[in-house]
């Protein structure tokens, strides 16, 4: 369940994100959707914390620095991230193609560390983007569940999974895929999650939390170079510290 105030506070900066300039709290309330009220005294706690500033007279509020170096602080002592970093740069230029390292977020996929492909024409996205379910990474992320945790989040979904033009797709038969993947070792997507992108995954649990590794590329091109691409996947998850995998 949500927590509101939490959820406002992340909406309010993503909406700066977004927008990158100043916004009076009017403006700001109706994109967020807050009322006015709860606005004007969220924003003006994010000003006592250090974390908002007026830039000048009916200018609005702007995010300072201090989001910056709070975020840059925590984000360069990541274990995780830290470790994952040169098998991610590894599996990029192995492939030639974005790399990613995932998780689940609910019934979403998040990125936790992008390393993104050198060609012009690539799959592009960031650490903290979303997933659907039906991508390559959600497919390995569920297949690295155990069987009761896997149907326990596919009953999650109200009504049920859709594909990236908004088709039903059918349970038995993603399930079905997802076994096979397990099977295989690896999990494939071809535009489920994204139209004309394609994706490999390879899933495995740290600590008891599913992971994945993951390669974005856009279709044709990968599916044309999908031998090599599995053999970079599965040789660059074999680098992973067994001590890790077993815990």
């Amino acid at each position: 369940m949500d927590v509101k105030t939490a959820v406002r506070v992340f909406d309010v900066i993503n909406l700066f994100a977004e927008v990158r300039q100043p916004m009076i709290y009017s403006e700001i309330a109706r994109r967020t959707e807050i009322p006015l009220s709860s606005c004007h005294a969220l924003l003006q706690t994010m000003v006592a914390k250090g974390y908002l500033y007026a830039p000048g007279v009916k200018a609005g509020y702007y995010p300072t620095q201090r989001l910056l170096h709070v975020a840059r602080d925590i984000c360069s002592e990541d274990p995780l991230t830290l470790m994952f970093q040169p098998l991610l740069s590894a599996l990029r230029d192995a492939t030639g193609e974005t790399a990613a390292l995932a998780t689940l977020a609910g019934n979403r996929v998040v990125y936790l560390d992008v390393m993104e492909s050198r060609q012009k024409i690539r799959y592009s996205d960031e650490p903290g983007g979303f997933m659907t379910i039906a991508s390559a990474a959600g497919k390995a992320l569920l297949g690295a569940l155990a069987p009761a945790a896997r149907r326990k989040l596919l009953d999650s979904f109200e009504p049920q999974l859709h594909s990236a033009n908004g088709a039903l797709i059918d349970r038995a038969a993603f399930e079905h895929d997802v076994e096979q993947g397990v099977t295989d070792g690896w999990h494939r997507s071809t535009g489920e999650s994204v139209e004309d992108v394609a994706g490999l995954a390879r899933g495995f649990l740290i600590h008891g939390e599913a992971f994945a590794l993951v390669i974005g590329a856009p279709k044709a091109r990968l599916l044309k170079n999908e031998q090599n691409a599995v053999k970079a996947l599965l040789e660059v998850y074999a680098q992973i510290p067994p001590t890790l995998l077993a815990a």
